[in-house]
């Protein structure tokens, strides 16, 4: 079954989603429209020429209020609020909501209840979605009966969370740390400003090229809603000056003592088995732009695996924050798009114990 989609925002992560899906034609997924501010014509110069990703590996081109990509013309609309994008006119059964602007879950509903979409896909860590679903941790808790606008949180959480999940389900994982280093994000500024962002800490109104930002972004409330049984967890989140790739690290307490080579064999046999795709394993020494179109949600890396005597174990991953992410949202929408409920169109189980 192909699921046809719709993107809202058509920016960073919005011209990735279509990179993907114009690199893959066989995945099961179609863009039919796109919506965004711009006019169809800086739509298609975006997605021709990128500082971070390059030229693109295709054809593309405006034509009538369409994009035309690699031979297939895709609608344009350039509206401002949800409810006035006719999704349902274009076929759309997944509306990927990437604008930034509606992360809420009443605002995003409307692509629903007014531009005729089944389900919608926030690309953000969301306010009152009916679901978090964080693919390959807890993506088979999805109800196609009551969840109808999910979010997969942030790409630091995806990152963690599949981290965490690997030492849960081997170990036991309990009194967990958690710190993420963030490239530069599109609401970054080049220069100090104070106004121009919705974030109230007014550090993040400064350069993003000259200094390490800290940033309260509550992501352990997120790694616990998908993975509930590791309990309270305590987290740190920096802003850095890298263009792409970003680092986030685990710290716990497993349930008895076990070896790095122990932690390291687990996160190697969950990257080439239940989790495949989503978690992706290097032995080589990496830095942050070794990551660069990864599609993994986290490329372990198992220099960074320390463990204790007394059960302390602190893993390490690289994950490009939009390309990995933007995979990911594909996943959960080829998972909500269906028409079939999910657990009884695949019996897959996610547990690697």
């Amino acid at each position: 079954m192909t699921v046809t989609i719709g993107i809202n925002g058509f920016g960073r992560i919005g011209r990735c989603v279509t990179r993907i899906v114009a690199a893959n034609p066989h995945s099961g997924i179609t863009i039919s429209a796109i919506n965004d501010l711009a006019s169809t014509e800086k739509m298609a110069y975006g997605l021709r020429r990128d500082s971070i990703r390059g030229a693109f590996p295709g054809t593309v081109a405006a034509r009538a209020e369409q994009l035309v990509v690699n031979d297939q013309s895709i609608r344009t609309f350039h509206h401002d609020r949800p409810e006035r994008i006719p999704w349902a006119d274009c076929g759309v059964d997944v509306v990927i909501e990437a604008t930034g602007r509606f992360r809420a879950g009443g605002p995003a509903r409307a692509h629903i209840t007014h531009g005729g979409a089944r389900k919608v896909v926030i690309s953000a860590s969301a306010d009152d979605p009916d679901a978090f679903l964080i693919y390959g941790s807890n993506h088979d808790t999805y109800d196609p009966d009551r969840h109808d606008v999910v979010s997969p949180a942030s790409c630091g959480v995806n990152a963690l969370t599949t981290m965490a999940k690997v030492l849960l389900d081997r170990f036991g994982l309990h009194s967990v740390s958690t710190s993420v280093f963030l490239a530069v994000q599109g609401w970054g500024k080049v220069q100090d400003s104070l106004v121009g962002t919705s974030r109230e800490d007014p550090r993040l109104g400064r350069a993003t090229g000259e200094s390490i930002i800290p940033h309260n972004y509550v992501v352990g409330d997120l790694v616990q809603t998908a993975l509930p049984a590791i309990g309270e967890m305590r987290y740190s989140y920096y802003c850095v000056p890298t263009p792409i790739g970003s680092l986030a690290e685990l710290t716990g307490q497993t349930d008895r003592p076990v070896s790095v080579e122990a932690v390291n064999r687990a996160m190697a046999e969950a990257a080439a088995g239940p989790l495949r795709r989503v978690l992706a394993y290097d032995p080589d020494p990496t830095v942050s732009i070794d990551v660069k179109n990864n599609p993994a949600s986290c490329l372990f890396d198992p220099s960074g695996t320390q463990t204790t005597a007394d059960g302390g174990v602190r893993v390490r991953g690289w994950f490009d924050n939009e390309w990995g992410f933007s995979n990911r949202l594909l996943d959960l929408a080829r998972l909500v798009g269906k028409e079939s409920p999910v657990r009884s169109a695949q019996s897959v189980s996610w547990s690697i114990a």
